[in-house]
């Protein structure tokens, strides 16, 4: 006789959480994007050290994909809880301790996020003003900026709703999820 199938009947609150299909799709995109830029990497120094060709703008390229990864990844890992953080006291903590520990945390994030935010808009504003473009490709500055600020500013709107989320979790001293990265 076979085991019941126990999954369908756990709460909610006890099933690991489920990374959402536009999720999954974006770290695969952004995945690939990392790889395209070592394979176009290892083409440049291929071409450039055995060659003697130096395309011009493929370093500028590169670097601009992973500025736009990162930024967008960092997003991903925080809505997650994925990123790299000292988990040490919030993983022996349970009850509203781990709820208030959270909030803290979403609540640096938001701090932080939304400064940065800031500072970078003021900086596109700026190099906007003047036209500053790239040496290679004869790009805007501010596309490549406006990496940071698309990043930092899904940072704080992250962090705002997960301090959200968390507020109501100590509120209603909800049970923490067992969460699997």
């Amino acid at each position: 006789m076979a085991a019941p199938d126990t999954a369908r009947h756990e709460k909610p609150e006890a099933r690991p959480e489920r990374r959402s299909r536009a999720d999954a799709w974006l770290n695969a995109v952004l995945g690939i994007a990392l790889l395209a830029v070592v394979v176009v990497n290892v083409l440049n120094a291929v071409g450039r050290y055995l060659l003697g060709i130096a395309p011009l703008g493929v370093d500028e390229l590169m670097v601009y994909v992973v500025i736009w990864s990162v930024m967008l990844g960092s997003i991903l890992s925080l809505a997650a809880r994925s990123h790299i953080n000292v988990n040490l006291l919030p993983s022996y903590a349970g009850g509203r301790l781990r709820h208030l520990l959270h909030m803290v945390h979403d609540a640096a994030a938001v701090f932080a996020g939304a400064y940065a935010s800031y500072a970078s808009w003021l900086f596109i504003g700026r190099i906007s003003r003047i036209g500053v473009r790239s040496m290679g490709l004869g790009v805007p500055m501010t596309v490549p900026h406006g990496a940071l600020l698309i990043g930092f500013a899904g940072l704080a709107v992250v962090g705002a709703v997960m301090l959200g989320r968390d507020t109501v979790a100590f509120l209603r001293n909800t049970p923490h999820a067992q969460v699997t990265p």
